[in-house]
């Protein structure tokens, strides 16, 4: 949990899955591609307090033979944003996730877990800051639109896609 102001309606309060994958282990992004699951998390909230869906960082592609897997392994942060709204009441937030997962190497093993915390409504929480920062600044980005252009010539269509990053 990151609430650096606290948790009073209007602070920006952010919670999340941390899950660190043993070496060769991946868990999969909201389109998994040919196989796999997606990381799924309920909240239980009080009232007065809801849950954005997980704002999933850019995966990496897996290759499983001629299949294509979206996911993560090391270490990643599944973000969600909490709206705290003006009718809450209480000193503090109690907080309930229910996740449920697939990782997966060669074998895939569905795994869950339940998690609570209670967070302050006058305190600060910041601890945690670095692991949410990076893992928005990992989302994905659109890119603005610019002279693309798809034309047909004989026996081919040709594409130019302008504004792409160098890579």
């Amino acid at each position: 949990v990151h609430a650096p102001a606290g948790a009073k309606a209007g602070s920006p309060v952010q919670a999340g899955l941390q899950i660190t994958h043993a070496p060769e282990w991946h868990t999969y992004w909201k389109n998994a591609g040919d196989s796999g699951l997606p990381t799924d998390l309920q909240w239980t909230l009080p009232p007065g307090v809801s849950a954005s869906p997980i704002d999933w960082p850019t995966p990496r592609k897996f290759p499983i033979g001629n299949l294509a897997n979206y996911g993560y392994d090391g270490s990643v942060l599944l973000p969600v944003k909490l709206t705290i709204g003006p009718d809450f009441q209480g000193d503090a937030i109690d907080i309930g996730l229910q996740a449920s997962w697939l990782v997966c190497r060669r074998e895939c093993i569905p795994e869950e877990g339940r998690f609570q915390f209670r967070l302050p409504v006058d305190g600060s929480v910041a601890g945690a800051a670095a692991a949410f920062d990076a893992a928005l600044k990992a989302r994905p980005q659109d890119l603005p639109a610019r002279a693309s252009q798809v034309q047909p010539e004989p026996g081919a269509l040709k594409v130019v896609l302008d504004g792409l990053p160098e890579r």
